[in-house]
């Protein structure tokens, strides 16, 4: 195609001037001693018989590569006619060998790569430093790591289409809900923290990057608070039942204690009633002895009032349930 869109070009040295003939624009002028002493060459265009072998250089190329005109999306008369089983097949294959030639890529180069940065951090980083790890704010010191850790290649390539991937978490995630619902937090089968990396893998997988914005993390302390037994939910009857009945407890203690001030102010009027009744007897039996001569037993008079008062005061505390309290005389 370059030979005859810019054919070769015959001169005869000396009879052509040789700028005119190495001038390449339109129209130009060649100017010549001798007649013919320009000719061009033709040459014969073997470009359509050349076509199948640059189709089979395209064949050879996605072969190796993965990419083809069925998993580029450029062209809507590839698939056209086509079944979803056949479209899905062709678009795995495809990714799988991209993920072949990105494992090839990784193991090979990257790899060693990212071995060699990790090397050359511990060895110069001689501080710590705050960096931002999953959304938090962390110190990172790598002066304690091991510089001959190993390295794993993850390519997300060739495990299916998003679409699968989304079913098959959904899938997942649904039974994490109903081992959760059946067996609680607490069951030796999926955590809380485990459901909660699932639903951030399909937000993730939906293009969205900060799953914390939808999910918060479940942090140590929220597990720690989850693992504890909860509290069993007391009944609302044997509340109110409990209620009613230190109303009850209240009430009776007040009652005991007004009943005990209503006894002492009682008590303390019956003594002085009692202080008067001695002081009267003690004034009239001297008033009597000085009057007729004869001498009074005021102690068997004070026994024999001190015998009432013990038997009316015995009465009492049977009436309010205390415990008997002796009461003496007035000597």
């Amino acid at each position: 195609l370059a030979n005859s869109i810019h054919p070769d070009t015959a001169v005869v040295e000396g009879q052509a001037n040789m700028d005119d003939v190495l001038n390449n624009e339109v129209g130009r002028v060649i100017r010549m001693t001798t007649p013919g002493a320009v000719q061009e060459l033709t040459h014969t265009f073997v470009g359509q018989q050349a076509m199948p072998v640059i189709g089979w250089l395209d064949d050879v190329q996605a072969s190796r590569t993965g990419i083809s005109k069925a998993t580029q999306g450029l062209d809507a008369d590839v698939l056209q006619s086509t079944t979803k089983a056949a479209v899905t097949a062709t678009m795995s294959a495809a990714q799988e060998r991209l993920e072949m030639v990105a494992r090839i890529f990784a193991e090979t180069g990257i790899k060693r790569l990212f071995k060699g940065l990790l090397k050359e951090v511990i060895r110069n980083q001689d501080k710590p430093r705050v960096i931002r790890l999953r959304n938090q704010w962390v110190e990172v010191d790598p002066r304690a790591w091991d510089a001959d850790m190993d390295v794993i290649v993850n390519v997300g390539l060739g495990t299916g289409s998003i679409e699968q991937k989304m079913q098959g978490l959904m899938m997942i995630s649904q039974k994490q809900q109903e081992i959760l619902q059946a067996m609680g937090p607490q069951n030796p089968l999926v955590s809380v923290k485990q459901y909660r990396n699932t639903l951030a893998q399909m937000i993730e997988l939906q293009g969205f990057k900060d799953a914390s914005r939808y999910f918060s993390e479940v942090t140590p302390e929220a597990e720690q608070k989850l693992a504890q037994p909860a509290q069993p939910q007391p009944d609302p009857t044997q509340i109110l039942a409990q209620v009613e009945a230190d109303k009850v407890k209240k009430d009776i203690e007040i009652a005991d204690k007004k009943m005990a001030v209503e006894v002492a102010t009682q008590k303390s009027s019956d003594d002085l009633d009692r202080d008067k009744l001695d002081v009267d007897i003690y004034f009239r039996a001297k008033e009597m002895e000085a009057k007729y001569g004869i001498l009074i037993p005021l102690e068997e008079i004070y026994a024999m009032v001190a015998r009432n008062r013990d038997a009316s005061a015995g009465m009492v505390q049977q009436q309010i349930g205390a415990p008997q309290a002796p009461m003496g005389g007035m000597q």
